[in-house]
């Protein structure tokens, strides 16, 4: 293979990468922006193709947010979001700490049992937690669906490897000085660990934001349910109102591309810190 070939055969090759990464990037653009699109739709038209000339309405949006509960479902969503990612902070910090910079026994095995709850899917436990929120009283209420998020191993992880990257001789320096476990934590590994603490946020608020399944078991109250499962209750005679219903989801989304927007920096640095270190 002569050398001027070469540059040829790397600068074809990047343009066919560049392509495929761009038809990849349009295709999982589509099913947002068809959302954006039907949101926008008289009812009589959710079906016709994507870009099918139409007159923008603002009806579907109205319908929406002028529903009697839709502020309780918003302020349901927002508290349960707001208290599960502050309880499991508390939490899994602590708990990621000990495993980073505590020796203590069993620790590698406790982390490989913790590993291996990742791979039952969460299905299998309904009929279990239905029947022991309902023996509890827990049933129908926000506790139902702030409990489980409390802790989550992935989280733990991802933290527990981050605190394994940050010196050992600014928590030695800090033993010395007197400082207690609690006080090391707080004030030296909270502080440098922004990026991993910033992805614990905006991963828990994706996640509980968007929980649709757990609400939909649990929660029979329509005044008490969360706002992504409640667009279950905008119906017609013959089904789904396809478009109100696409139009709630487009308002519920708001909130999650905000955060990201804010929180990408550190997102993307706690994604690669996470990768590399460890």
């Amino acid at each position: 293979m002569s050398n001027e070939s070469l540059p040829k055969k790397v600068a074809v090759g990047r343009i066919c990468f560049t392509v495929f990464m761009w038809i990849l990037g349009l295709l999982t653009l589509y099913p947002f922006v068809s959302m954006v699109v039907i949101a926008f739709r008289p009812a009589g038209l959710a079906y016709r193709p994507l870009f099918y000339p139409a007159v923008p309405v603002l009806d579907n949006f109205a319908t929406v947010v002028s529903h009697p509960n839709f502020l309780n479902w918003s302020r349901n969503t927002i508290v349960t979001v707001v208290v599960a990612i502050v309880f499991r902070l508390i939490v899994t910090l602590p708990a990621a700490f000990a495993f980073a910079r505590l020796q203590f026994r069993g620790s590698k095995v406790l982390m490989m049992i913790f590993m291996l709850t990742l791979v039952i899917p969460s299905e299998t436990t309904m009929v279990p937690r239905y029947l022991y929120y309902k023996s509890l009283g827990l049933f129908d209420s926000l506790f139902a669906i702030i409990l489980p998020e409390l802790s989550e191993v992935f989280y733990l992880m991802l933290l527990t490897q981050f605190f394994q990257a940050i010196p050992r001789d600014l928590n030695e320096a800090a033993c010395i000085d007197g400082a207690s476990q609690l006080r090391i934590l707080c004030g030296i590994y909270v502080p440098l660990s922004g990026p991993a603490v910033a992805t614990t946020v905006l991963f828990s608020f994706i996640n509980i934001w968007n929980n649709f399944l757990d609400p939909y078991l649990f929660i029979s109250s329509i005044d008490r349910q969360l706002l992504t499962p409640a667009l279950k209750y905008f119906q017609e005679r013959g089904g789904a109102d396809v478009p109100v219903q696409l139009a709630g989801s487009a308002i519920a989304i708001i909130p999650i591309i905000l955060l990201f927007i804010f929180t990408q920096r550190y997102f993307v640095e706690g994604i690669t810190s996470s990768g590399v270190k460890g």
